[in-house]
C-alpha cells in the first residue's frame, strides 16, 4: 500500500490541511483515438505508484463563472510528436475528460514544430472557439504573444510540465527544480559524495530542462569532492542518450549519471563499455529502467529512480475544468518527487513496474486528487467526441 500525502498551502496561510489516502495499485498531425502506442491488455487497477506529492499553491485564479455541463471544448498545443510520455499526457487528458462529464471534446494539435509553429496552432485553436487551452511548449516565453492573445479572447491556458512565463496562466507540472534536486542528493549518497558525474540533460532550452538544471547543480554545490566532468544534451530522444552513453562510457572516468529521463539504456551500455561494473544512475518511472534497478540490484547496480508522471495531463486537464466551473485555483499546481532505490523502497518499485507495457511507458497510472481514470480507460485514449467502438478497450 502507498500514501499519497497532500499538502496544500496558500500563499497568505490563510489555511493548511493535509490530506492522506491510501490506493492499491510517466506538416501537423493530430493524435488521434489510436496513436497512443501503448499495450491494450487489461492491467489490474490495484497497481501502486509509489511517491509522496504535494500540491504547492500559488497566487490564486478566480475563474470564469460555470458553463453548463457537457459543453467545454478543450484544446491541446504539444510541442513534440511520437514520443512515448507525451503521448501518455494526450491520452490522459482525454481519458480524464471523458470521465468528467463536462467536456465536449478535445483537440490535440501535436507535431514536431519550432515556437513560430506552436504559436500558429495556439491561434487555430483560438479561432475553434476552445474554452481552455492545455500547452506544453517547447519554449518558456517564445508562444506569450500567442497565449496572450488566447487570454484576451476569454480562453483559459493551463501550461503542462514545462512552465511557460506568459501572465494570467495556469501551471500544473511535476516540480521540476526538485527533481533535479533529489535525484542529484541521492546521486551523491550513491557516490560515496566524491568522484565524477556524467551530466545527461534533455532538450536545451526547455523549461523542464532549465529548472532541473537549477535543481541538480544547487545541490551538487555542495558536494566539493564531486565534479560534474561531462555535461551533455539527449534531447530526450532514446537513439541519442545510447549513442551518447557508448561514446561516453569508459571504465573508471565517471563514478555516476544523472539523466533527465532517458535512463534505461545507458545501463544497458555499461554491461558492454564498463564490462558489467555498474556505477549508480539516476532515471525516471519508465518502465524497463525499473526492472533493471530491480534485476540488477544483487549486482551492486544502484538504480535512482525519480517520477516524472506522464498522466500529468489528466490533472491539467482537471485543473482547466475547475477554471471553467469557476472555482479558484492556484496558479501553480506542483508534484513533489521523491528518488526511490530499490534498497529502500523495494516494494513500491515493484509495483510501479507494468509488464505488459513498453520499455519507456511513465508507470505511474493514477494521481489521487486529480485522476479518476483505470489504466484500461487510459490505454483506450479516447476523447468525449470519439465513439465508443471497443477498438482501444
Amino acid at each position: 500500500m502507498v500514501m499519497y500525502q497532500f499538502d496544500i498551502k496558500e500563499q497568505k496561510d490563510l489555511f493548511s490541511s493535509a490530506l492522506g489516502s491510501r490506493i492499491e495499485v510517466q506538416s501537423r498531425s493530430t493524435i488521434g483515438r489510436n496513436a497512443m502506442k501503448l499495450s491494450s491488455k487489461r492491467i489490474k487497477a490495484g497497481l501502486a505508484v509509489a511517491s509522496s506529492i504535494s500540491l504547492v499553491m500559488g497566487v490564486s485564479v478566480i475563474a470564469a463563472p460555470a458553463q453548463a455541463a457537457g459543453t467545454y471544448k478543450i484544446g491541446v498545443s504539444n510541442s513534440w510528436a511520437g514520443n512515448s510520455w507525451r503521448e501518455t499526457m494526450v491520452c490522459a487528458i482525454k481519458a480524464e475528460a471523458t470521465l468528467s462529464g463536462k467536456v465536449a471534446s478535445v483537440t490535440v494539435l501535436s507535431r514536431n514544430t519550432d515556437a513560430a509553429g506552436q504559436s500558429a496552432d495556439i491561434r487555430t485553436l483560438k479561432t475553434q472557439g476552445v474554452n481552455a487551452i492545455i500547452v506544453n511548449s517547447g519554449d518558456p516565453s517564445a508562444n506569450n504573444a500567442a497565449i496572450k492573445e488566447a487570454v484576451d479572447a476569454g480562453i483559459k491556458v493551463i501550461a503542462v510540465d514545462n512552465a511557460v512565463t506568459a501572465p494570467n496562466t495556469t501551471l500544473v507540472s511535476n516540480d521540476q527544480v526538485e527533481y533535479g534536486r533529489a535525484g542529484a542528493a541521492a546521486l551523491a549518497k550513491a557516490m560515496n559524495f566524491k568522484g565524477n558525474v556524467l551530466y545527461m540533460r534533455g532538450a536545451s532550452g526547455a523549461g523542464a530542462d532549465t529548472d532541473r538544471d537549477t535543481g541538480f547543480k544547487a545541490e551538487m554545490k555542495k558536494y566539493p569532492k564531486i565534479k560534474i566532468a561531462k555535461e551533455v544534451f539527449t534531447n530526450w530522444d532514446w537513439a541519442t542518450g545510447g549513442t551518447l552513453a557508448n561514446q561516453l562510457l569508459v571504465p573508471g572516468k565517471f563514478q555516476g549519471v544523472w539523466t533527465s529521463g532517458i535512463d534505461y539504456n545507458i545501463v544497458t551500455a555499461m554491461t558492454t563499455k564498463l564490462k558489467g561494473k555498474y556505477i549508480p544512475v539516476v532515471g525516471s518511472d519508465n518502465n524497463e529502467f525499473m526492472k533493471l534497478t530491480k534485476s540488477l540490484a544483487p549486482k551492486g547496480f544502484v538504480g535512482i529512480v525519480v517520477p516524472n508522471p506522464a498522466i500529468i495531463g489528466g490533472a491539467a486537464l482537471k485543473v482547466a475544468v475547475d477554471l471553467l466551473d469557476g472555482k479558484t485555483v492556484a496558479s501553480k499546481n506542483l508534484l513533489k518527487p521523491v528518488a526511490l532505490t530499490y534498497k529502500a523502497n523495494k516494494a513500491e518499485i515493484d509495483a510501479r513496474i507494468v509488464a505488459s507495457q513498453e520499455a519507456g511507458f511513465s508507470a505511474t497510472l493514477s494521481l489521487p486528487g486529480y485522476t479518476t481514470f483505470t489504466p484500461t480507460q487510459l490505454f483506450r485514449c479516447k476523447a468525449p467526441q470519439d465513439s465508443d467502438d471497443g477498438a482501444r478497450a
